[in-house]
């Protein structure tokens, strides 16, 4: 299962998901691929760290973030949009609720490849499942095109690229890609992965309400 959390309902978890996700980021994106980005105490955050942000948070049995990824709003300033607007020229950059950005999307290296895996389709179903839910139409982000390959598209889930291939300030090749949100969608990434069970947990509290 995933932790589906925000400030607002991190209370209602066991543990503490959000920290998790943090160290996790720190462990993959600086420590590994050696971003120039914000760091505190083994934590990796940016400004779009604030109360309107979602996190996608896969745990283990001992609590520790193995997976994880970022959903925001795009409704508000956000990273495409401010940091990234060169990515996109072929559409107007969007600003919508019905819009999201995801970012963030990190698994720990150090698994087994077919532990990591399973973990990434769990996070793409997350991601659809917290869409659906939220009415949210589309995703958008900046992407490895090579990461848009083996997570989304090799799952079932197709993706429009925004522009064209550019490089970070690391060196790296990125590109602004978006990716439809829809039932048909979501069918069709369960039916590549084999995983029909819904994996999005949204607090203990939450879960005992549905279950009354």
């Amino acid at each position: 299962m995933i932790d589906c959390v925000s400030i607002s309902t991190s209370h209602l978890f066991t543990g503490n998901p959000i920290y998790e996700q943090h160290r996790l980021r720190h462990d993959c994106i600086v420590q590994r691929q050696r971003w120039k980005v914000p760091t505190v105490r083994n934590m990796e955050y940016d400004q779009y760290d604030n109360p309107a942000a979602w996190y996608l948070v896969w745990r283990d049995e001992a609590g520790k973030a193995r997976g994880s990824s970022r959903l925001y709003p795009t409704d508000r300033p956000y990273m495409l949009q401010e940091i990234f607007p060169h990515l996109v020229t072929n559409t107007a950059i969007p600003k919508t609720t019905e819009v999201w950005e995801g970012s963030r999307f990190c698994v720990d290296e150090k698994l087994p490849i077919e532990k990591r895996r399973r973990i990434v389709q769990e996070l793409i179903i997350g991601y659809l499942e917290f869409g659906l839910a939220q009415g949210i139409t589309r995703i958008v982000g900046v992407m490895y095109p090579a990461y848009c390959r083996n997570i989304f598209m090799r799952n079932g889930w197709d993706v429009e690229w925004l522009g064209d291939v550019s490089r970070s300030e690391e060196g790296y090749k990125i590109i602004a890609g978006s990716l439809t949100v829809s039932r048909a969608v979501l069918k069709k990434v369960r039916e590549k992965t084999g995983i029909y069970e819904n994996v999005l947990h949204h607090g203990e509290q939450t879960e005992m309400r549905r279950a009354a």
